[in-house]
């Protein structure tokens, strides 16, 4: 392949790369992980909740790990680290295979959780803000997105083999997919800067004005950064994002409190999930073209749209799932949106350990998402109560992410 050709296609190879990452960490992991819930608790005679704590330890072990990879990734040599961290955190699913006591699980669980702390959102981030001069958005989106796309794949593919040949095969498969998809993409694709295969970031061309090249030393330095109000006011936006993403897992829920039936909830969390496939790209594509704060308040204004049609979902079972596919932009916006709104804010030099602290702690801060919400239909035993709450959330994102674009503007910064 000549030079210029390369140019133009190992970019999106990268991007692929970081797909493959995506699904065989998070996606796999915790997502498609979730069909062991019910046969594993039944197997070992422990509650569902029980259990279900592994996804607890898999997020403090991602915000133990969040602000280490921000610091080591940019040093990292990715076919060998990379591929070291993926190997250990899709051997600790396949372990699970052989378990038999519950607190195993939580060690898998912390194990993952913090190896997922470099190959999800930090590291895709941080390798494709250093590929590409233009279209970073998309590029990220696109990743997130064939993520998805491999968890709607998988899933039912993990749940035959469940009922045919039991959740230890299943474990056995499940794992060693991911050590594959991950390996390979740290391996033989993903490598930190285009400089590594004698290529340049996507989109960059010094006689053309106005494209953005992402050059380290340009934007505003971590100590000024995070001793800023734009820096709390990001982790206000990423907090609220954390408790109110949590919705789809809520829909069943819904679904039964209005006379619609388990069954129609899980098709509304099946309907989000797909729209998610299209949500990460096209979230992309509006902080490109418009910047990443006026793309980020666009989704808000979305979402917002999409509590309204949950609301009136409630007599008119269609609109239910106009807004269960429409809810996702705001999960969306938090893998793509949030790391586009982090480099908008501060720009280049410290962005790797400036956007590490920000799902670090927005994680820390937003983790009871759950409890507060049902707490909130518990208290007043509607789910109109919860999407109206929802809808301050997302109003207050938008505020907190306009002011923080405003103030950012004041900080100083090296050209």
């Amino acid at each position: 392949m000549d030079l210029s050709r390369k140019q133009k296609i190992y970019p999106w190879l990268v991007v692929l790369g970081c797909g493959m990452w995506v699904s065989g960490s998070i996606g796999f992991l915790t997502i498609v992980a979730g069909n062991f819930y019910v046969p594993v608790s039944e197997s070992l005679g422990v509650s569902e909740s029980s259990l279900g704590f592994y996804m607890t330890l898999v997020c403090i072990g991602q915000a133990i790990s969040f602000p280490i990879a921000g610091r080591l990734i940019p040093k990292m040599r990715i076919p060998v680290h990379m591929t070291i961290i993926c190997a250990v955190e899709a051997l600790a699913a396949v372990a699970m295979a052989l378990y038999g006591e519950l607190y195993l699980w939580y060690v898998s669980g912390l194990v993952i959780g913090f190896c997922m702390g470099f190959n999800t959102s930090i590291g895709v981030a941080i390798v494709l803000e250093n590929w590409f001069a233009k279209k970073t958005g998309f590029a990220i989106g696109v990743a997130w997105g064939l993520g998805s796309l491999a968890n709607a794949i998988m899933s039912p593919i993990i749940s035959d083999v469940i009922a045919t040949a039991g959740w230890r095969v299943g474990y056995v498969v499940l794992g060693l997919t991911s050590l594959v998809l991950m390996c390979s993409a740290s391996l033989f694709i993903v490598r930190l800067k285009p400089e590594d295969k004698g290529l340049l970031p996507y989109g960059y061309d010094k006689q053309q004005e106005g494209i953005h090249v992402a050059d380290p030393t340009d934007g505003v330095s971590f100590r000024d950064a995070v001793r800023s109000p734009a820096f709390i006011l990001l982790l206000a936006a990423m907090t609220l994002i954390t408790m109110t993403t949590v919705t789809n897992q809520l829909f069943v829920s819904f679904s039964e409190s209005v006379g619609y039936g388990a069954g129609i909830g899980s098709l509304m969390v099946s309907v989000a999930m797909i729209c998610d496939i299209l949500w990460n790209p096209l979230i992309g594509i509006t902080c490109d073209k418009f910047g990443a704060a006026k793309g980020v308040v666009l989704w808000c204004a979305v979402t917002i749209l999409s509590f309204v049609c949950l609301m009136v979902g409630a007599s008119v079972p269609a609109l239910a799932f106009v807004g269960a596919g429409l809810n996702d932009t705001m999960y969306a916006c938090y893998g793509t949106g949030i790391a586009m709104l982090t480099a908008f804010l501060f720009g280049n030099k410290d962005y790797a350990k400036i956007y590490s602290l920000v799902p670090a702690i927005g994680y820390a801060l937003g983790c009871m998402g759950v409890p507060i919400l049902t707490g909130i239909f518990q208290a007043s035993g509607t789910y109109d109560s919860v999407w109206l709450f929802c809808i301050a959330c997302d109003a207050a994102i938008a505020v907190c992410v306009v002011a923080a674009a405003r103030l950012a503007k004041r900080l100083p910064r090296t050209e």
